[in-house]
């Protein structure tokens, strides 16, 4: 039975990769949005309102000219476990109220991975204009609780193993995006702009778990169970994208925004678009076979990769809306941000978002934040610039579900250089 327990092993292991993946996020490599909770809506000037909103270019207080040389970002969080946890119980013996008290923190619904990525480099706006050029990803995956339960505590109590509710999709992309604002109305004290962005999408990989169904029963002498997982993936395809937005300028330095991002959004996957198809079938297996060399006849297993005709994927549509206010040391922003449907790097349920600038030296802003509710939960950011004339350095770093980074359940770092003029 060796060759079908390496099967076995090798399809949980393509599920896990699943998790490993980049992230689809625009804007999550931008050091001071993410310092200041994700609040940049209404703040984003320059080559960061192509990512924020678009309409930003068309007001007054947009600069004239922004290049940035780099900038990367990356998050990875679970839904379940934090560092400390890590720390308390690994290598150590586990009680049944240690075991209980792991097995709690998982949720009903499975254990959930995210890991978001961003890279960007020689992004530049001129006057209204911006363009974008970034490598962007996105990866989500949920595993069912109960192989976690029958880990902790063995077939006595998790007698059934469910794989059901095990799900998964990432991609990776590249994209070229052009952005334009124009003011459409301005008063005393006052200003409308309008604006949109085009991206232009280059799929470079894509996989999902498109079905997975079965399970293992275990008993008091061996193992019986089948199961059936159904990958889908591509590595090329195109797209498109488009984001509108609007923003309102008003004397005092208020600036209240709303943009929508993919209000359309398409990627033909067209090249090696395959499926892999995994299926087991395990007779009633004792303990003892499980020891015979000879016993691989009790588990039927396949696993078949076969090509497939070019399919479709699409984008979440984002709403955000966004407020914002400076003075002369301190800006404070306000987001709010509201999905229309789930996928790799959003949900449906609403997320809002604060953030304090502050510049008690002109060329050392310091930043905090924090943001509740969508698919990543509470976050608390914090972060710094350093501005050498044009010249700037912006580092922001986030810790999910806690201030404590020993607490947390997820990590997020930006780092960014650019100019401004």
């Amino acid at each position: 039975m060796k060759m079908n327990s390496l099967k076995i092993i090798a399809a949980a292991f393509g599920i896990t990769m699943l998790t490993a993946g980049p992230l689809f996020a625009w804007g999550e490599s931008n050091p001071r949005a993410m310092a200041m909770g994700g609040a940049y809506t209404a703040l984003a000037v320059g080559l960061d309102a192509s990512a924020a909103n678009p309409a930003n270019l068309g007001l007054s207080k947009n600069r004239s000219f922004t290049l940035d040389l780099f900038s990367v970002g990356l998050s990875v969080k679970n839904n379940s476990f934090s560092l400390s946890d890590y720390n308390e119980y690994t290598g150590q013996f586990l009680t049944d109220e240690d075991k209980n008290v792991i097995l709690e923190k998982i949720p009903a619904e499975g254990l959930k991975l995210n890991v978001l990525t961003e890279v960007s480099s020689l992004n530049f706006s001129i006057g209204r204009l911006a363009f974008n050029f970034r490598g962007l990803g996105a990866s989500k995956a949920n595993f069912d609780k109960d192989p976690f339960e029958l880990l902790l505590f063995g077939n006595a109590v998790k007698s059934e193993v469910n794989l059901s509710d095990t799900r998964g999709e990432a991609y990776a992309i590249g994209d070229g995006a052009l952005s334009y604002g124009q003011s459409l109305l301005k008063w005393q004290g006052g200003e409308l702009a309008v604006g949109a962005t085009f991206h232009y999408l280059y799929g470079l990989a894509y996989e999902k778990i498109i079905y997975a169904e079965g399970g293992v029963a275990t008993t008091d002498e061996g193992f019986v169970g089948d199961g059936e997982m159904i990958v889908r993936s591509a590595l090329g395809g195109q797209g498109m994208a488009f984001d509108l937005g609007v923003a309102l300028m008003f004397r005092n330095n208020w600036v209240f925004s709303a943009s929508w991002q993919n209000i359309y959004s398409k990627i033909n996957w067209n090249k090696e678009t395959e499926e892999l198809r995994y299926t087991f079938d395990m007779q009633p297996i004792t303990f003892d076979d499980m020891a015979d060399e000879d016993s691989d006849s009790l588990v039927e297993s396949s696993d078949t990769t076969y090509s497939v005709a070019g399919f479709s994927s699409t984008l979440p549509t984002v709403v955000k809306l966004g407020i914002a206010r400076s003075y002369k040391r301190l800006t404070w922003a306000l987001d709010w941000e509201q999905g229309t449907s789930d996928g790799a790097s959003q949900a449906i349920t609403p997320r809002l978002s604060l953030g304090l600038e502050y510049r008690l030296v002109g060329f050392f802003p310091l930043r905090v934040g924090s943001s509740f509710g969508g698919d990543r939960g509470s976050i608390y950011s914090t972060g710094f610039g350093l501005y050498m004339g044009p010249l700037h350095l912006d580092l922001a770093v986030a810790n999910n579900g806690s201030f404590n980074p020993s607490k947390t359940k997820g990590v997020h770092f930006a780092f960014g250089m650019g100019l401004r003029f």
